[in-house]
């Protein structure tokens, strides 16, 4: 274990090739495509005033009241947001666009919040622009070499968040997640609105809801080791692809539509060998 501890010291003082670059790139592009996709449905949902039903958000960081949008000031918002990551992705103002991004984000969705497919489900990409936004990497080429220590802080903010869930689940009730009963009453309640078949005939065997509940706690409190132990990334990569495509059958919660371009941390390397390769 301490040879891994001091593998993992060693690479945030090392150099290599841009990964960082290439991830900033792959990342913004990707997320502003996401939101672009979205933003029709999303506009419609912002204009239901679901404050009304849910209140007001909360505040950033519990302390900073973000600013109530009109229509307009929305649409803006999100606009400026996509156009800024694209700014990212083709290499324009990387730094500026990276802050300006960051902040049309926090406004951006805060107004929509409540929407299912959001809440805490964004959160990951938020770390991952400030972590771009202080990267002395993320300005200079592809090509060029860069600073590693980038591409770690992301994975172990992947970790944190998986770590973070199974932590939660153990001190709220680890026995009911043991014995399949808590899994089975997220599934039986979240049938009453979603409708899933799928969810409804799962809830329906314990044994395997017990199964997936203790192969779920074992995932997450795991997940970490990818940090220490990197050859074990493409097993809790695919572990974590069959989790979040379960429970969007089973439950219809959506984690994949925003941890996706968050996820290409784990291939950038590859995804750079292949570029060269190409000549591109």
């Amino acid at each position: 274990m301490l040879l891994e501890m001091e593998e993992l010291l060693n690479v945030f003082r090392a150099t290599a090739p841009n990964y960082t670059a290439l991830f900033g790139k792959f990342f913004c592009g990707t997320f502003a495509l996401i939101i672009a996709i979205n933003f029709n449905e999303q506009l419609r949902y912002f204009r239901t005033k679901p404050e009304r039903i849910y209140g007001q958000p909360q505040k950033l960081l519990g302390i900073f009241r973000l600013p109530v949008l009109s229509n307009n000031q929305f649409i803006t918002a999100g606009c400026m947001l996509i156009v800024s990551l694209m700014a990212v992705a083709l290499g324009i103002a990387i730094r500026p666009a990276i802050l300006v991004a960051l902040v049309c984000y926090f406004i951006y969705f805060n107004a929509i919040r409540s929407l299912a497919y959001v809440q805490r489900k964004t959160n990951i990409a938020a770390i991952v622009l400030i972590i771009l936004l202080i990267s002395p990497s993320i300005s200079n080429t592809v090509e060029s070499t860069g600073t590693l220590w980038e591409i770690v802080l992301i994975k172990i903010a992947i970790a944190q968040m998986y770590f973070s869930a199974g932590l939660h689940k153990v001190t709220k009730d680890s026995k009911g997640w043991m014995s399949g009963g808590v899994l089975q009453m997220h599934l039986l309640e979240n049938y009453l609105w979603s409708d899933s078949r799928i969810g409804f005939r799962l809830a329906d065997n314990k044994r395997l809801c017990a199964f997936l509940g203790i192969a779920t706690l074992v995932f997450e409190l795991s997940f970490w080791l990818i940090i220490l132990f990197p050859q074990l990334t493409y097993f809790y990569v695919a572990a974590a692809l069959l989790f979040h495509i379960g429970t969007f059958l089973t439950m219809r919660i959506n984690y994949l539509i925003y941890l996706s371009p968050v996820y290409f941390v784990f291939f950038t390397h590859e995804a750079f060998d292949l570029i060269n390769r190409l000549g591109l």
